[in-house]
């Protein structure tokens, strides 16, 4: 095991730089989860780079939404041992960041742009991982399988995204995921569901001024039903939020619709019938005489859910990470939902934010921590070498 540390230490340091910049490059093909063309390019330039390397891959391509892509070193090995997952889409727009995509500021260790951390940093951890893990000859088989529409739930690609996951990770002894990391140590082995849904509202327009009395407010209706919605939170377990209100077409008028889209995060699969119950409920019920409504769902992003084996194999990462000397971490339970969920659904141990370790993802703010690139390279193979033969 020293043995086999030290040549992988030697050969992370040797091809570190290199590594860093296919990570900066990476991320300055901007690709945002709704734009095919610039998901497919990051994509194609990750494949090119991982054939470069000597690796297998595949693309695919579900005719929309962004592609996925899978690779791996073959070594012949039958013994599925571990899978890496990430991500490849990002969540702003085209031109969000500016001409200049990436900032590096390497006198106080950052890196600043779209998917720095969340979570094209992981994806190139997880391609430098298994670079490394073939340099020292490792006899078992690792997999890379890296998703173009998770910042989505998958809607792109109608769902395709979940399917990948479970078809390409079926059989694997352990599975890490490399999303954003957490400076303060956390190391996340469960995870909140997400659902969305939308109420759409009718009630009836009128004149503000010359007949109020004839209108049938939807807004009004829609106060009521958020009101409601919002004393239902719990933000230990489900919780909801009405994140956006489309209702009215102008100030003059008596609002004829409104439509609310609510995010509801939870804990376990089980939590979904009591959500769309109450959901049902609120809808059915009219506070607006003479209103109708609708309940539509949009998506449902599963849970992670926090298990014995996920904690266990948390234990083998905190006890490496304490070797090395790069701190100590604590398990987590996080409100974000990941791809992790697909992979502890086959019953496979899990642990998920193991990517490069930064600050507010999904902001205009988004940065990683440079070091922290190579030290979840070590962390990661000192782990997967440290494996035992069962959890």
């Amino acid at each position: 095991m020293e043995k086999k540390l030290k040549k992988a230490f030697e050969f992370i340091a040797k091809e570190e730089e290199a590594m860093k910049k296919l990570w900066f490059d990476l991320c300055r093909i901007e690709s945002q989860s709704l734009d095919r063309e610039g998901i497919n390019e990051a994509v194609g330039f990750l494949e090119k780079n991982l054939k470069d390397f000597g690796m297998k891959t595949q693309v695919f391509d579900y005719g929309s939404g962004g592609n996925s892509i899978t690779a791996y070193f073959d070594n012949g090995s039958k013994e599925l041992e571990t899978i890496i997952i990430g991500h490849l889409d990002t969540v702003h727009k085209k031109g969000s960041f500016g001409e200049e995509v990436i900032k590096i500021d390497k006198e106080n260790d950052m890196v600043y742009g779209p998917g720095v951390l969340d979570c094209k940093g992981g994806v190139v951890i997880g391609a430098f991982v298994a670079r490394v893990l073939n340099h020292i000859g490792y006899d078992k088989f690792v997999k890379l399988a890296y998703s173009g529409d998770e910042e989505v739930g998958h809607q792109p690609t109608n769902g395709k995204g979940k399917e990948f996951f479970l078809e390409e990770a079926r059989g694997f002894k352990t599975a890490i995921d490399c999303e954003t990391g957490f400076t303060d140590g956390r190391i996340v082995v469960g995870r909140k569901g997400a659902a969305r849904f939308q109420i759409i509202i009718q009630g009836k327009g009128a004149h503000a001024g010359n007949e109020p009395e004839n209108g049938i407010s939807a807004i009004k209706e829609a106060a009521y039903k958020i009101l409601r919605i919002e004393e239902e939170n719990d933000y230990n377990n489900t919780h909801y939020n009405v994140g956006i209100i489309n209702g009215g077409t102008n100030v003059g008028s008596i609002p004829e619709n409104c439509t609310l889209t609510i995010d509801v995060r939870y804990r376990k699969a089980a939590d979904i019938k009591v959500i769309r119950d109450f959901l049902e409920k609120v809808t059915e019920k009219s506070y607006v005489k003479g209103t109708k409504s609708e309940l539509k769902e949009i998506l449902i992003f599963d849970s992670m859910d926090e298990t014995e084996k996920n904690k266990k194999l948390f234990e083998i990462v905190k006890e490496n990470s304490e070797k090395l000397d790069l701190g100590i971490p604590y398990p987590c339970f996080l409100g974000g939902g990941s791809d992790a969920a697909y992979t502890v659904a086959l019953g496979i141990p899990t642990i998920c934010a193991m990517g490069v370790q930064g600050y507010e993802n999904h902001t205009i703010r988004e940065r990683a921590v440079i070091s922290s690139f190579a030290e979840r390279t070590k962390l990661i193979v000192a782990s997967i070498l440290s494996l035992p033969e069962t959890i």
